[in-house]
């Protein structure tokens, strides 16, 4: 219990320090907001993580996307909440620690794919991929800029972030399976 508290707190030290306050990536030039679908290679922190779920994509994406009930299975969450439809340019809205988050969606592909864009060049990348066992769940993101003060390894506290989101997400798909049987 001590390592997942553990991990909870290093999430929140990774959703406080990547800095997502407000999905206003812009174009130097352009008014337009830039949307990347893909995590970007050289970016200062990268995190990818997958975590093979005894379930359908059916069953993890409804998950993944119930945005409003995340605290459920995310109590570092204050709040949670999607602003529009679950579509490209909704945002998700989300409040670790007091500090309102926002992340635009980009791609939103049924049961399989979902990304969403925040501030200093963050790319955040759901992917469900069915196997003969289930679902491959595959959570990456790609930080431009990296503000975590120190000698710190933020993609090594990103990718232990989006483990423990990994895990997460599967004890629910299994609660919400059990609870159906």
């Amino acid at each position: 219990m001590n390592r997942i508290a553990g991990l909870a707190k290093i999430l929140l030290l990774a959703i406080l320090a990547i800095s997502h306050v407000r999905c206003q990536d812009q174009d130097q030039d352009q008014d337009v907001p830039s949307i990347r679908t893909e995590i970007n290679p050289n970016a200062a922190t990268i995190a990818r993580t997958e975590l093979l779920i005894d379930a359908p994509p059916k069953a993890v994406w409804s998950v993944l996307t119930d945005i409003d009930r995340w605290t459920e299975w995310m109590p570092e969450f204050a709040s949670a909440r999607l602003e529009g439809p679950l579509a490209p340019g909704s945002v998700i809205f989300w409040e670790p620690q007091g500090q309102v988050v926002e992340s635009r969606l980009v791609v939103v592909e049924a049961e399989r794919r979902l990304v969403w864009n925040g501030t200093d060049g963050a790319v955040h990348v759901w992917e469900l991929v069915p196997t003969g066992n289930g679902t491959l769940l595959r959570n990456d993101e790609s930080i431009d800029e990296w503000k975590l003060a120190g000698q710190v390894d933020g993609s090594a506290i990103l990718t232990d972030s989006l483990n423990v989101w990994n895990s997460r997400i599967a004890e629910r798909v299994t609660q919400q399976i059990d609870k159906n049987l």
